[in-house]
């Protein structure tokens, strides 16, 4: 009898346990990071009474053992590492891990993880975590070449500093880098061009040369005395109004020079293919036309083909132009402002040119042409040598060498830098110079790199956030303060960055919640609580029976 009370008992002492658990679950519910354990129970030994026999074919049956239980044990308390909420805070310095692996911390002697990301920098410029004071670690080379900027880190310490105020020197630009969509719509300059309809004799095209009375349109032949009505309109839409004496003698280039005589300058007026053209001399849209009637006095008639309006072949299009300005620097980290054009020209390439503003030096390669882009829009090539090529020069005032700046307009093939895709222009520029400043504040990126931004705009990367992970998880060791310590079980921290292999990703100004599911915890909770009666339950009983038992001998 007395084994029945000692299985109640290890049934109360299991149930016990499961409460602790449960009512540590919900002391946790908010607190940061904070990840569910479950506690799983296991049988233990049993009594044998009797042993398993095998059968005898045809005559008798195998027999079962017989065995009795002795109770239950917790077998484990596991930890659920499912991804907690994510909560935006506002804090700069605040990150959460969005996938597997936790964030390392140390004090110099005890190295620790977590994945409450509740950081604060310390008197000395080193990002800690403000509760325990122990120092958050870096991984990587990430800030320790002055190449990349500002170089904060010490090479071999792994302790991230981030000096809030500390000076920036400027630096030089010495390159431009565009990108953008230049737009498969864009169109070099055209010129308006309108043209006659087609002249004819007898259905062959007529040359310069041709008389008038001969051509297919002639109705009733032209003689001395009459003449051509020009009502024609300059590219500034002035309306002109002028005659040309004509008779049996009159050709059509007669009518080909009336017209270049009147135009002059502004347009370019020939026969060719059996049409008069009129090609405006200046790029873009204009208001040129020409109309050709016959004086209403005239006793030659040209049918309505001839006296009409001159039809619109091209309207004129301006070129397509871009205009920004770049902000650059000079060696001494001195501001100025470069205007660059982007212009599309007649043969389909780009022209870049740029302008230095003010009087503080003066710009003594300003140009990059044969700037070409593939069937795709792809950047194909830049032809430009010599002041062409991909580089531009701008002597400064108080210097005695040509600054160099080297134009960035993508991989060839690829649309990742400049191309001419889409529809409109969208162009955007980065360059690597700045001024002095000091730096003012820290960003977090998806991979964990900090990076420092400056009062000066500039942005440069500080560190890289070290990232664990462990094969087993469930093996680490709880070390309070939402710290977890390397075991046997868990395995060796494989540290690296966030965003390779199976590390997650950082979420800036974020910290992630407690994973505590309540409705599942008051269901535990309700759940232990019967097991643990039940097992009361079992004690009382045997107690009942001893009882008994204890009666029968009086």
């Amino acid at each position: 009898m007395a084994n029945s009370l000692l299985t109640g008992i290890s049934g109360l002492r299991g149930h016990q346990k499961m409460l602790e658990v449960i009512g540590n679950n919900l002391a946790n519910v908010n607190t940061t990071a904070f990840k569910t354990a479950r506690t799983l129970f296991a049988d233990l030994m049993y009594e044998n009474n009797r042993g398993a026999s095998s059968g005898t074919t045809g005559v008798v049956g195998s027999v079962n053992p017989l065995q009795v239980g002795t109770g239950s044990k917790v077998a484990s308390v596991d930890r659920n590492f499912s991804q907690g909420n994510l909560e935006e805070t506002g804090e700069q310095l605040d990150a959460a891990i969005d996938g597997s692996g936790f964030f390392i911390a140390s004090n110099g002697r005890n190295q620790v993880y977590t994945r409450a990301g509740a950081f604060s920098i310390d008197e000395n410029g080193f990002l800690e975590d403000a509760s325990t004071g122990y120092l958050i670690q870096r991984f990587g080379t990430v800030g320790e070449d002055t190449s990349e900027g500002p170089a904060f880190q010490e090479v071999g310490d792994n302790r991230i500093q981030i000096p809030i105020g500390a000076s920036l020197s400027g630096s030089p630009t010495t390159q431009i880098a565009f990108a953008g969509q230049l737009g498969a719509d864009a169109t070099g300059p055209q010129n308006r061009l309108i043209t006659s309809v087609p002249l004819e004799v007898a259905g062959v095209l007529a040359t310069g040369g041709t008389l008038l009375n001969d051509l297919d349109t002639s109705l009733t032949p032209y003689e001395l005395g009459d003449r051509l009505q020009f009502t024609w309109q300059r590219p500034s839409g002035e309306q002109q109004k002028t005659f040309l004496d004509v008779d049996a003698a009159t050709t059509v280039q007669d009518v080909v020079d009336h017209l270049q005589t009147q135009f002059d300058t502004d347009a370019t007026v020939t026969f060719v293919d059996g049409r008069i053209n009129v090609e405006a001399t200046a790029s873009g849209p204009s208001e040129i036309s020409v109309r050709i009637d016959d004086d209403p006095e005239n006793t030659g008639v040209s049918n309505g083909d001839f006296s009409t309006s001159f039809g619109v072949e091209e309207p004129g299009r301006n070129a397509t132009v871009v205009r920004n300005s770049a902000h650059i620097f000079d060696e001494r980290g001195a501001e100025h402002i470069l205007d660059y054009t982007l212009e599309k020209q007649v043969d389909d390439s780009w022209t870049l040119s740029v302008e230095l503003q003010g009087t503080s030096g003066q710009v003594q390669d300003g140009l990059v042409e044969g700037i070409r882009f593939a069937s795709d829009g792809s950047l194909a090539q830049i032809t430009g040598t010599g002041e062409g090529d991909q580089d531009i020069q701008v002597l400064f005032s108080d210097s005695t060498v040509a600054q160099i700046i080297e134009i960035d307009l993508g991989r060839l093939g690829d649309v990742n830098g400049l191309a001419e895709i889409g529809s409109g222009v969208d162009t955007t520029y980065v360059t690597d110079g700045y001024s002095p400043g000091k730096l003012a504040k820290v960003q977090i990126d998806a991979d964990g790199t900090l990076s420092g931004i400056g009062s000066n705009g500039v942005r440069f990367p500080l560190a890289q956030l070290a990232i664990a992970t462990f094969r087993n998880p469930d093996g680490l060791s709880l070390a309070g303060n939402n710290y977890y310590e390397e075991s046997l079980a868990s395995g060796t921290a494989d540290i690296g960055e966030a965003l390779v292999g199976d590390r997650g990703a950082i979420r800036a100004s974020q910290l992630e919640g407690s994973n505590v599911d309540l409705a599942l915890e008051f269901t535990r909770l309700l759940v232990a609580q019967r097991g643990f009666s039940a097992n009361a339950r079992t004690i009382t009983v045997t107690d009942e029976v001893l009882e008994e038992l204890t009666n029968i001998i009086r």
